[in-house]
């Protein structure tokens, strides 16, 4: 365990800015969806882009509860997009205060709001999809969720050291 701990606060730095580039590339280059990518550039080439910000959403939970009413099962795309939005950012959680000075909850919550933030404004500027305020809920959820991984995983190690 203490090994583990050790590597990944070695390379947590790496580890992060890999963890961000995909980050980024799934979330605003939209890979793997390939289609989604060509209808991005066609939408460039045409101008058609403005439905991005026209359709961006600011109302807080109304996504959310709109798509937990539809939820049927766990292949529904309603419950992978919730699921995605809270999983995506659990690394953040994770990763953040292993090179950060900030190791208090709210220190990293605020980061991980801030970075989901930057991704949304993104999404709009380039055309790439819409903004969506429970984007940011779900994300800063996973967030909490990734450091308190980070928090049990360090009292672990703490206590084993001490051992």
């Amino acid at each position: 365990m203490k090994a583990i701990l050790k590597f990944i606060k070695a390379y947590s730095k790496v580890i992060f800015v890999v963890y961000i580039v995909v980050l980024l590339v799934v979330l605003v280059l939209k890979f793997p969806q390939m289609n989604m990518f060509h209808s991005i550039v066609d939408g460039w080439r045409t101008g058609n882009q403005s439905r991005f910000v026209t359709e961006s959403q600011y109302i807080p939970f109304k996504t959310i509860i709109e798509y937990v009413r539809h939820v049927h099962s766990f292949d529904d795309w309603f419950f992978k997009n919730l699921a995605c939005n809270i999983l995506m950012f659990i690394p953040f959680g994770f990763l953040a205060p292993l090179f950060t000075k900030k190791n208090k909850v709210w220190q990293i919550l605020i980061y991980g709001i801030i970075a989901s933030f930057l991704i949304e404004v993104l999404q709009v500027l380039l055309a790439v999809g819409t903004g969506d305020i429970d984007d940011i809920i779900l994300n800063a959820f996973g967030t909490l969720i990734g450091f308190g991984f980070y928090q049990l995983i360090y009292s672990v190690a703490l206590k084993k050291s001490l051992d």
